[in-house]
């Protein structure tokens, strides 16, 4: 990876408004000779919207390198950086321009080679930003050259140009990942990384368990409802005890349990009081139903009361 700041000194990161560094293209010139380095204040260089000093900073755009003395009879050459790289790998290249050398407007017309390709023939500044001291940058993508360890760029004046001139403000050079996604050689890094394997789920279980849900909570819901039928049922069932008051003349009595309507005896009907008992037999003798014997009871009884006498098991009336 190459960030060149042409004719201009090392940027660090701090002058840089991303962090980046950019170092002098001396040592990659293939003919020092072959460029003059020109500057500019900084501060004269008129960004524009599609160009900010995000794209590159004003000391990269304020310096240059334009053509120079060569000590050839022929002034129409190229001006050439050579720079290492992995021959099996394409590259991205920008090139920074910014016409700081010009007087007036569409005098300079230069060429810009790649891999001595004229990857961008004719360049106009004058007319591609109309105006001097405005940045602009072009993009282009590419191979070594002739599958050589080198990528080559190079600037050269126009053959048909009235000023025998070119400029260029620097250079960007990155490395494009291959077909394997590497950036390193033509193996994988996901043949050497480990990924967790993704678990399916299967359709028929997941079913399965919604299903087998289902079926439980209906269960559960049933066997409430049950329940809740079965307490209502109990509870409206009534005492087949008959109410009896607190206070009044003693008895004890057991529960009534059936009644013959033949022999018109209740047979499980027990009296231990002798006055309510003979009063009970005397009616029985009449013919008198049950009904209407208690019916005449809670009438003796109504001043009394009752309790339950836990040793005896039976109702007493006090």
């Amino acid at each position: 990876m190459y960030r060149l700041n042409m004719g201009g000194p090392k940027l660090a990161p701090q002058n840089d408004t991303l962090g980046r560094t950019w170092e002098n293209d001396k040592k990659y010139l293939h003919v020092n000779g072959s460029a003059a380095s020109v500057s500019v204040i900084p501060s004269i260089i008129k960004y524009i919207e599609s160009v900010t000093p995000e794209i590159a900073p004003n000391w990269v755009y304020a310096t240059a390198q334009t053509m120079g003395n060569a000590n050839v009879a022929n002034l129409d050459f190229n001006i050439t950086w050579v720079l290492p790289v992995d021959p099996d790998f394409t590259y991205f290249v920008r090139a920074h321009f910014c016409d700081i050398v010009s007087t007036s407007l569409n005098t300079l017309v230069f060429n810009l080679f790649i891999n001595s390709e004229n990857a961008y023939p004719d360049i106009d500044l004058s007319t591609l930003i109309g105006n001097l001291d405005v940045p602009v940058y072009k993009d282009f993508v590419c191979n070594s050259s002739d599958n050589l360890s080198t990528l080559t760029v190079s600037i050269g004046p126009d053959s048909v140009a009235d000023y025998q001139n070119a400029v260029l403000n620097g250079l960007e050079i990155l490395k494009i990942s291959n077909e394997a996604r590497s950036l390193d050689g033509l193996t994988s890094v996901e043949n050497f990384v480990l990924f967790p394997s993704k678990k399916t789920t299967k359709p028929g279980l997941v079913i399965g368990c919604v299903l087998a849900g289902l079926v439980a909570i209906v269960g559960l819901l049933l066997c409430y409802c049950f329940l809740v039928a079965k307490r209502s049922k109990t509870g409206n069932q009534k005492s087949s005890w008959l109410p009896l008051p607190l206070h009044g003349n003693s008895l004890t009595m057991t529960k009534v349990s059936t009644f013959s309507q033949k022999s018109g005896t209740a047979s499980c009907i027990s009296l231990a009081s002798c006055n309510l008992g003979r009063t009970f037999m005397q009616e029985q003798d009449k013919g008198l139903v049950v009904e209407e014997w208690w019916m005449k009871l809670k009438m003796m009884v109504k001043m009394g009361g009752c309790r339950w006498c836990g040793m005896k098991k039976r109702w007493v009336v006090i």
